[in-house]
């Protein structure tokens, strides 16, 4: 497996520097930047996990992880770029793994261009995404399907052109069957909510969508019927969990940088200050080297590496204590841009805790199974 392409990394970096460093606004606007997405499409960032044959770069989750690391170290905005990761990986491993020719001609084409935005509609009011309480539903009609039901905390939503949308398409006494739909935001029946109040990570936009008695065809239907939970939903957490390694790899990399160019301001430094500097680097590469492991072994087609996914959270935590230490040691507040990295890495630290502690006790319960 060779390292990510350079011109990609570089590119992500020179645009991030470019566009986002520069815009404090991001971080307070109600509007999502709608001209720096169109220009990330210009740029040609939305290509990299597409592949060459729809007029994509043809990447892979190694790419598109040192991507994500060089945007954050050098944009400072973790919310973007999670739009766009997740943006990516949909294209990537929903439609390119599971979309027939026809929907990969259509969508992965316009989606390379920057043409064609992506939403994952999984999530229901109060309800979650348990499959066990979802409501969505697509009912048999004629020769099609009428989908009927509400999904909520989408990524991507409010600005999302084409939606993914599982629902329940049938029971037995063992399980309930899912199937997921491609959706236009333009279909009757389709009705997008506003934008949700979310106090972090932003831009990214999140929202809701509801259907109505939308029809659908059967070429509507993305990937095997019935089993859109284990083929497209339980995959797509897992690698979303490996592909945003790389926005919290550039985090970091900004956090260790500032706190370097702290002390460096007034030299000399002391042996403490040079042994936690150190500490923090060697954390960071072994950080590195676990989420690039992790994305070789996507990029392989290797099960899903979760116990690296839960070793990087935990280890990504001590990062972050540590650099809190020496910050406090040094006396000196966070850059603004860098507290905004910070306080946007401890959210997503705390909804990703409940996850891990789940994944956590499978393994332990399969180790006392065997």
């Amino acid at each position: 497996m060779t390292g990510a392409k350079p011109d990609i990394r570089s590119q992500a970096a020179a645009f991030a520097a470019r566009y986002v460093a520069v815009r404090t606004d991001l971080w307070t606007a109600a509007e999502f930047p709608a001209d720096i997405w169109r220009e990330m499409a210009r740029t040609g960032l939305f290509k990299i996990g597409i592949a060459e044959e729809y007029g994509g770069a043809g990447g892979g989750y190694r790419d598109l992880l040192a991507a994500g690391e060089a945007f954050v170290e050098c944009g400072h905005n973790p919310g973007l770029a999670l739009s766009w990761l997740y943006q990516q990986m949909l294209a990537r491993f929903a439609i390119g793994g599971f979309g027939t020719p026809r929907q990969q001609r259509q969508y992965l084409t316009a989606a390379a261009a920057g043409q064609c935005t992506l939403s994952f509609a999984v999530s229901e009011p109060g309800l979650g995404a348990r499959p066990k309480r979802l409501a969505t539903e697509a009912r048999r009609k004629d020769d099609g399907y009428l989908l009927s039901g509400e999904k909520t905390y989408l990524t991507n939503g409010p600005i999302a052109d084409l939606f993914i949308v599982v629902a329940v398409t049938g029971s037995d006494s063992a399980r309930r069957r899912f199937t997921a739909f491609l959706v236009s935001r333009d279909a009757p029946g389709v009705t997008v909510s506003p934008p949700l109040e979310i106090p972090f990570l932003k831009p990214s936009p999140h929202g809701g969508v509801r259907l109505d008695a939308c029809r659908l065809a059967p070429a509507d239907v993305l990937g095997r019927e019935g089993a859109a939970w284990t083929d497209l939903v339980i995959p797509v957490g897992e690698i979303e969990d490996v592909v945003m390694m790389g926005p919290a790899l550039g985090g970091m990399a900004a956090e260790l940088a500032a706190l370097a160019k702290t002390i460096a301001a007034k030299p000399p430094a002391t042996d403490a200050q040079k042994e936690a500097l150190g500490s923090l680097s060697s954390l960071l590469a072994a950080l590195r080297a676990v989420a690039r492991d992790a994305a070789d072994r996507l990029d392989r087609n290797d099960p899903p590496p979760v116990a690296l996914g839960i070793a990087f959270a935990r280890m990504a935590a001590d990062f972050h204590a540590e650099a809190g230490r020496l910050q406090e040691a040094l006396a000196a507040a966070w850059p603004e841009a860098i507290d905004r990295l910070r306080r946007d890495g401890e959210a997503m630290g705390t909804l990703k805790k409940r996850l891990a502690q789940i994944r956590q006790r499978k393994i332990g319960q399969a180790l006392l199974g065997a």
